[in-house]
């Protein structure tokens, strides 16, 4: 290509050195015409700069839309696959949506003459005043008879009611005094019951002491006080003396008297004469 150029660039000169200076020529006298100063070398120049502004532009390709196609091709893919997963439940999302924008348009599109039958309902089944003054003319004199009778039952089922509860109230309050004075009763048995401990502990102690006495004692001393004493406290000193010792005082007592103490010693209760 550069070989057919540079021929023709020789034959300009040639031409243009035959006619002594510039020439100029026409290319193709239908179109725009081309003027050229065919001067030695500004003639290349002037060619190769207007070939350059007429050449075509290569048209760049577009990649970015090749990019575009193969995301939204990934993308479709990808909810393919996931939706495949998942079927049941966009099955049952797009049920319910299905639903709710059915019922929304059968609620829109639903007549209001169901509210207004309820209103005519109401309004019919709504007695008049007549009607009320009518049914309250009915009622019989029975009727009214039974409805003052159960108003009096009702008065007398307060009045039982108010009287068994200020009954339980004293018996409430008889109780809390009843409960103070048996604390009080406890509390004096329990003082009593120290005071006899003390006196029998006391008593005790006397008789331990006339044990003592009435051991040191001669034998028919003794016996001649046990004639007069107490059978009862004689039993006791009897009980608490050595056996050696109380055996020689019993040797010297009366026998009836003997016989009475021992059978108090024993627990013996003699019956009367009368009942023999």
């Amino acid at each position: 290509m550069k070989t057919g150029y540079d021929q023709f660039f020789k034959n300009a000169r040639k031409v243009a050195d035959e006619n002594g200076g510039a020439v100029k020529f026409q290319k193709n006298p239908a179109a725009a015409r081309l003027h050229l100063d065919l001067s030695s070398e500004d003639v290349e120049q002037q060619i190769r700069r207007r070939m350059k502004m007429s050449a075509p532009k290569k048209k760049k390709k577009k990649s970015g839309v090749h990019w575009k196609m193969a995301g939204f091709s990934f993308i479709g893919l990808l909810l393919a696959v996931v939706g495949f997963q998942n079927h049941e439940q966009i099955d049952e999302i797009l049920k319910r949506v299905e639903i709710t924008l059915t019922g929304e348009a059968v609620a829109e599109t639903a007549p209001a003459k169901p509210a207004a039958k309820a209103e005519d309902k109401k309004a019919e089944a709504a007695p008049t005043e007549k009607e009320v003054d009518t049914r309250a003319a009915a009622l019989s004199s029975d009727e009214i008879d039974h409805l003052t009778k159960l108003n009096d039952r009702k008065k007398e089922l307060d009045a039982r009611e108010e009287e068994l509860n200020r009954q339980e109230a004293e018996l409430q309050a008889q109780k809390i005094e009843l409960d103070k004075r048996l604390k009080d009763l406890e509390d004096m048995r329990g003082k009593i019951s120290s005071m006899l401990e003390d006196r029998v502990k006391a008593d005790d102690q006397k008789v331990d002491t006339l044990v003592q006495m009435y051991t040191n004692m001669k034998a028919p001393q003794a016996a001649k006080v046990f004639e007069t004493m107490d059978e009862d406290l004689v039993v006791e000193i009897l009980g608490r003396m050595k056996k050696k010792n109380a055996a020689d005082i019993m040797n010297l007592l009366k026998p009836e008297k003997a016989q009475t103490i021992s059978e108090k010693y024993a627990g013996y209760k003699r019956a009367p004469a009368s009942e023999k």
